[in-house]
């Protein structure tokens, strides 16, 4: 939608970016900002959000900027969102959360941070696009952008419950695009591959040749109409070639990937 007064009009006054603090979700915000749309940032740390709330204040005059430091991983956080965001009018919510830098076999994980990662990608995923779905479905308008991934289009051993719950996203982001389109709702899911954020730069070091989460938030938002699924330029060709393979094969080569990504030696974005 090119025209930036349409844009808020349908998608604002406000947004809730979960995941909000840094890369891909701080730049949704810094875009949505820019675009007149006041953002509710949502992390878990509250110096992080403060620090990527005063940036995109000082970046767009006249933009209101709250955040909720919140931790989705216990069943209680959802909750928490939805009590500090009563009486806001949101337009749009983008899910953001649920990268994963913990490399190994899911038997080898302990329970609890299993069951955390449940929550958090899976639980409080549908619980938080339930709540604010609904209160769009009645003004006739609103977005959800849920954040997908290439890791969704086949098993990954050493991340398996991280690529099973993109795989959730994706196919919940494709019933609900037709399910609320009736109601004047857009959804898309961004597929995106390996992204410089912080994050994962901490975790397996910067790649030469991957997406920047500034360029993924604008592109993905001027695609927001278009749902169900947007599939970011540099990964598209290794999209189609999971899609297009034989599991077991598909599988193989998915794990020997993720095994060199975890040991610091990451084969590109193709």
């Amino acid at each position: 939608m090119s025209d930036p007064a349409m844009f808020t009009e349908k998608y604002g006054p406000w947004a809730v970016v979960v995941g909000g603090s840094e890369g891909i979700g701080s730049a949704f915000a810094n875009e949505l900002a820019s675009r007149g749309i006041n953002p509710v940032l949502v992390a878990r740390t509250q110096s992080t959000l403060d620090e990527a709330a005063e940036g995109i204040r000082s970046a767009n005059p006249g933009v209101e900027v709250r955040t909720i430091a919140v931790d989705l991983s216990v069943p209680e956080g959802a909750e928490q969102i939805i009590a500090a965001t009563d009486g806001l009018e949101i337009g749009t919510l983008v899910y953001n959360v649920g990268s994963e830098p913990k490399y190994g076999d899911f038997i080898d994980h302990d329970w609890d941070m299993l069951a955390s990662r449940l929550q958090r990608n899976f639980v409080s995923k549908a619980r938080l696009v339930h709540h604010f779905a609904g209160l769009m479905a009645p003004r006739g308008r609103g977005a959800l952008v849920l954040m997908g991934s290439v890791a969704g289009f086949g098993g990954s051993p050493g991340f398996a419950l991280y690529a099973s719950s993109k795989a959730f996203g994706h196919t919940l982001g494709e019933g609900l695009w037709v399910e609320l389109a009736k109601h004047g709702i857009d959804v898309l899911t961004p597929v995106v591959g390996q992204t410089n954020t912080p994050t994962m730069v901490k975790a397996y070091g910067r790649v030469d040749g991957a997406a920047e989460p500034a360029d993924i938030a604008r592109e993905a938002l001027d695609r927001v109409t278009n749902g169900p699924i947007w599939i970011e330029d540099k990964v598209r060709d290794l999209v189609a070639g999971r899609i297009g393979s034989e599991p077991a094969e598909r599988v193989k080569t998915i794990g020997e990937r993720a095994a060199r990504m975890a040991s610091g030696n990451p084969v590109g974005v193709s």
